[in-house]
């Protein structure tokens, strides 16, 4: 059965020059390697992980779309859209979902291959909800074809199972596709390779296809918990391509912060790989490509950025030197930081010209600039800009140090205040501050001592929650300066259903606040909560969060106030 969608004659509207935001977060000193960047593609739903391949004079780009978040559901869909002009204008010509599998699977990371003749969509399908490192997603690779460039697809089906185990699933999703052109026995061979990461993002596989339909595991890249080893590039090199290198996302920091990339170095047969080098930025949905001569070739990378307090953007980088070298040192390069915030990034190319390429990504609002988790839940756009690899700077630019998250400062206040009774304390974290913590906060001012009392509340209906949390002999400075510990603590789901885990602990959490008057307080929180197990890929740094807490009179609660700006205002 084939899924044949009519054309549509409606351009993508928003080919954007600039968008009229050229002050926002996401821009960098003017650049010509990255220019007129536009937004193409927007709807009000959250549309992502953009792919794009050149067929003869046209470009075909593809991303997900259809959901309002990055949760999975049967709504979301792949949209194919078709440019005749070299990017300028793209008109929609197909969609492919995943709709004809069984439990109402997801679709996304799509991906198009083409080879001997026939064009492939791969994709990567999981089970229906927020999965958590990709646990119990059950996902799989899955692959439709179209004879007609795209324009209709067969309905996607599952294109791997292990068949060394007797066929049993093992739940492996492919990531990224690469062609490696070799020859033996005087013979040229055409090898189609990728690269996968499984559920749990502990391991991350080589796939070999000859056919791009029958696929077999070739060899473990990379396995370690606590590195989450996920999203990998591929590149061969060498005189007969005998040498492949993969670029590494690790998680290997706090979930939602920076981290590290592994350069992965292997020779045919690529059984076994040596991964000892690691660079700083992680490299989050990134396009990976060479330029130049084979003697001197040059890597450019295209990927998300990592910065304090959980913000992201979308960056190119280049990096330097001998990758295909086990013992050689790598030297990385930003070249520019494009308009990009929010939930963004996972890059496409397309090739324009000499040097030249059609680059695709995905980015929240630029001008609000929310933290990553919250764009993750909001309306994202498809942007494009034009790149020229000639206008690469000669010089390095290293990536900025990695900075921590620094909390707000607090008021300015020269006195303290008695702030005795019950109040309503709200605390916005950073990760997502439009999704407070809400406690009630008993407080009992002896002199310049404090004893205080938290009780967690259901987030939805302010209700009573576990047991309460309690430091006393806080001191109290005559400024109204306070810090209070309150070590490790539990925090039952209803609290933060956000992260939806039963097992979510707060370790180290500090109070350092301030009496704003006899009815309110305010300030920052410290520590870092753990979403499951003792590892440090399994935590959440909390800097940069705040809490505002203002008397409970009566029955009815306060409006929620989380910050001491919103106090003093």
């Amino acid at each position: 059965m084939r899924i044949q969608v009519g054309l549509s004659i409606m351009a993508l509207v928003l080919a954007l020059a600039g968008c009229g935001e050229s002050e926002s977060p996401g821009t960098s000193a003017a650049t010509s390697f990255a220019s007129d960047q536009r937004i193409i593609y927007k709807d009000g739903l959250h549309n992502e992980n953009t792919e794009m391949i050149r067929l003869g004079d046209r470009i075909l780009l593809i991303f997900r779309g259809g959901e309002t978040g990055q949760t999975g559901s049967a709504r979301a869909h792949i949209n194919v859209f078709e440019s005749t002009d070299d990017g300028q204008t793209f008109i929609r010509v197909s969609e492919v979902n995943a709709n004809n599998l069984p439990d109402g699977r997801d679709i996304r990371d799509p991906k198009l291959v083409e080879m001997n003749g026939r064009l492939y969509m791969y994709a990567i399908s999981r089970l229906p909800g927020a999965h958590y490192r990709d646990l119990f997603g059950h996902a799989w690779t899955i692959r439709a074809e179209s004879s007609d460039g795209g324009h209709s697809w067969t309905e996607p089906v599952k294109t791997y199972e292990d068949v060394r185990t007797g066929g049993a699933e093992t739940f492996w999703g492919f990531w990224r596709y690469a062609k490696r052109d070799d020859t033996v026995a005087g013979q040229r061979r055409h090898t189609l390779f990728a690269t996968g990461y499984n559920d749990g993002d502990t391991m991350v596989g080589l796939f070999a296809s000859e056919d791009g339909v029958n696929w077999e595991k070739r060899s473990v890249i990379i396995s370690s918990y606590d590195d989450v080893p996920s999203e990998t590039e591929l590149q061969f090199f060498g005189d007969n391509n005998e040498t492949a290198v993969a670029l590494v996302r690790l998680d290997n920091r706090d979930i939602l912060q920076d981290g590290q990339t592994a350069i992965c170095t292997s020779t045919d047969p690529f059984v076994t790989w040596e991964c000892g080098r690691r660079i700083e930025p992680r490299l989050d949905g990134p396009t990976w490509i060479v330029s130049g001569p084979a003697a001197q070739p040059r890597s450019f990378v295209f990927a998300r950025k990592h910065l304090p307090c959980t913000r992201k953007r979308t960056a190119a980088y280049e990096l330097r030197g001998n990758l295909a070298d086990p013992n050689a040192p790598i030297e990385v390069c930003e070249i520019q930081e494009l308009e990009s915030a929010g939930d963004t990034a996972y890059t496409s190319l397309a090739p324009l010209g000499q040097d030249q390429y059609l680059l695709a990504w995905y980015s929240s609002t630029v001008n609000l600039d929310p933290p990553w988790l919250e764009g993750q839940f909001t309306p994202s756009d498809i942007w494009l800009a034009n790149v020229d690899l000639n206008e690469a700077p000669a010089t390095c630019a290293h990536p900025a140090p990695k900075r921590a998250c620094v909390s707000p400062t607090l008021p300015a206040s020269t006195m303290a205040f008695d702030i005795t009774g019950t109040h309503l304390l709200t605390l916005a974290p950073e990760i997502w501050p439009a999704q407070p913590i809400f406690f009630r906060a008993t407080v009992s001012t002896h002199g310049a001592l404090l004893d205080v009392t938290l009780q967690v509340l259901d987030q939805l209906t302010k209700e009573p929650l576990g047991s309460s949390w309690s430091v006393t002999g806080i001191p109290l400075g005559a400024d109204g300066t306070f810090t209070a510990n309150f070590g490790t603590r539990f925090v039952p789901p209803a609290a933060y259903p956000v992260l939806n885990d039963p097992f979510l602990t707060v370790h180290e959490f500090v109070f350092t606040g301030k009496t704003i008057s006899t009815d309110s307080f305010c300030g920052n929180v410290a520590g870092y909560a753990q979403v499951t197990g003792m590892r440090v890929s399994d935590q959440i740094r909390l800097e940069g969060s705040t809490f505002g807490a203002t008397r409970v009179t009566g029955d009815t609660l306060p409006a929620p106030v989380s910050a001491c700006a919103q106090l003093q205002s």
